[in-house]
């Protein structure tokens, strides 16, 4: 699947996932989201989840069915149906987010998500180790930087497979 960014100053930044059959899903991003988006990016690479967000929009859903109501969405998107990689991922996205935008780096990022797991009864991912954790943070810091030099209309473009 190719992932595309396209960068809005003026108007929304555009998300567009162009699956192999090419069929496509693409949603305007409100300001800053990309950012949680590149999050997924990295996370499902570096860790090869093909079931999470990224996979599950290779497979056929739509971004929207993400978005909508509860008892809108397709059965596979309810919470207790959807995979595990699925709710790992994004646990692991919202706590990199926290941590980019805390200035202290006292943040214990595995104890932390190990404890926001255990929670909410979901299985710790055992591929996330401090290796992996920096390779993501390196490739969402790369993400980013290649976001923060594109110029309004220009295309940050990746490719996604599923494993």
């Amino acid at each position: 699947m190719t992932i595309q960014f396209k960068k809005g100053l003026q108007k929304p930044s555009i998300l567009t996932c162009i699956r192999k059959d090419g069929s496509t899903t693409w949603t305007s991003l409100r300001k800053e989201i990309e950012i949680h988006d590149f999050g997924h990016y990295a996370v499902e690479t570096v860790l090869g989840f093909s079931k999470a967000f990224y996979g599950l929009l290779a497979e056929g859903y739509n971004i929207e069915d993400f978005e909508l109501p509860r008892e809108q969405r397709p059965e596979a998107l309810i919470p207790a149906n959807i995979p595990a990689e699925a709710l790992q991922a994004e646990h692991i996205v919202n706590l990199l987010m926290v941590s980019l935008h805390q200035d202290d780096e006292s943040l214990d990022f595995i104890t932390t998500l190990t404890t926001i797991l255990e929670e909410n009864q979901i299985d710790f991912p055992a591929v996330l180790t401090s290796e992996t954790l920096t390779r993501i943070e390196q490739k969402l810091k790369e993400l980013m930087h290649q976001w923060h030099i594109l110029q309004e209309g220009e295309i940050l473009e990746l490719s996604f497979s599923i494993s």
